[in-house]
């Protein structure tokens, strides 16, 4: 027999609240470890013919881990190495060799609890370097298990298609369904983050001066600085609907970030209007009395607080801090970050 052994198969850890999406591109709170299959290890020591017998003996079997004190040294895939073995002297020259002489000794590791879009960027980064995209999933350099480069595209998809329904149809960035997911993942991982309610001020009289189409612009301009100024490893961006946006922020610096974004929206925002009214910095036009009013170039205020996440249940309790915020920071002209001192609600 063989010296193989089979890994039993074994419940994939639940995924850390780690989710990220500021682009429109997939993010995902779930990692890695969800795609992770029971296999069969080597060692070594194995001699390649074992190896070949394990191939042929299950056609659904694409790598093998080659294993020392549980850790990967190695990975033998099913394709490159059964075109050696199988050619017209494979079986002859390497049959009792040990396996370590035809093993891939730099197989692709993806730690258990790397998000999937993280995991499907590295991979794609590294694809014309290999010729094998099936990967070794471990937690801390330990072997867990193996992942299928054709399970992550099709996750990748089924998320994809997730995220273009809850998508604002705008901005393409993620609405209101994805914002609760991702601020209760956040919460469920206790690990601390920052929530900013980002809104315009002024919109309403700009939309019905301007028209749709300018008002449009203003709100794809404001999506697009949010993206471009947060760190989309560690933050995330969501569109609540009209000019209301969702920042959850990790990022150390996120007050720069923030105060960058706001220094931008100010030099473009202006160039919406017309040099008329641009040189007296606003325009007049009917307030909600029905009075005729003076309402200065659009602003983006936005309220900032850090919820204390053992004390908050869920999104609801997170998003009545946000909106406190930043009620907070409208009552100050201009484009503005006021940072709230409360944490729970």
């Amino acid at each position: 027999m063989p010296q193989i052994d089979e890994v039993k198969k074994r419940a994939a850890p639940p995924a850390p609240a780690r989710r990220n999406n500021s682009a429109p591109t997939v993010r995902s709170q779930e990692t890695i470890a969800t795609l992770l299959r029971s296999t069969l290890t080597v060692t070594p020591q194995t001699k390649a013919s074992e190896v070949a017998s394990a191939f042929q003996a299950d056609e659904a079997l694409r790598i093998i881990a080659v294993l020392e004190n549980g850790a990967p040294v190695g990975a033998v895939h099913r394709n490159s190495f059964m075109a050696i073995f199988l050619s017209q002297f494979g079986h002859d020259l390497y049959g009792r060799r040990p396996i370590r002489k035809l093993m891939t000794v730099d197989p692709m590791t993806v730690e258990a609890e790397t998000p999937l879009d993280a995991a499907s960027r590295a991979i794609t980064h590294d694809a014309l370097k290999r010729a094998e995209h099936d990967f070794l999933i471990v937690r801390e350099g330990k072997y867990l298990g193996v992942g299928y480069l054709i399970d992550l595209l099709q996750k990748i998809t089924e998320l994809q298609i997730a995220y273009a329904r809850y998508a604002n149809p705008l901005t393409l960035l993620p609405g209101n369904v994805p914002i609760c997911e991702e601020i209760d993942s956040r919460l469920l991982g206790g690990e601390g983050f920052v929530v900013c309610y980002c809104d315009l001020d002024n919109f309403k009289p700009f939309n019905d001066a301007y028209g749709y189409d300018k008002g449009d612009d203003a709100i794809r301009i404001t999506a697009e600085l949010l993206t471009s100024y947060v760190d989309p490893q560690q933050d995330f961006v969501g569109h609540v609907g009209g000019d209301d946006f969702i920042l959850l922020m990790r990022s150390s610096d996120w007050k720069t970030r923030v105060q960058k974004a706001l220094n931008a929206f100010d030099e473009r925002i202006v160039q919406l209007y017309s040099p008329e009214d641009r040189a007296r910095k606003g325009i007049v036009a009917v307030d909600r009395r029905g009075q005729s009013s003076f309402f200065g170039i659009l602003s983006l205020s936005v309220g900032a607080v850090q919820p204390t996440v053992e004390l908050c249940q869920s999104h609801h309790e997170v998003a009545s801090l946000a909106v406190h915020a930043k009620k907070m920071a409208k009552q100050t002209p201009g484009s503005v970050l006021f940072v709230d001192r409360r944490h729970t609600p």
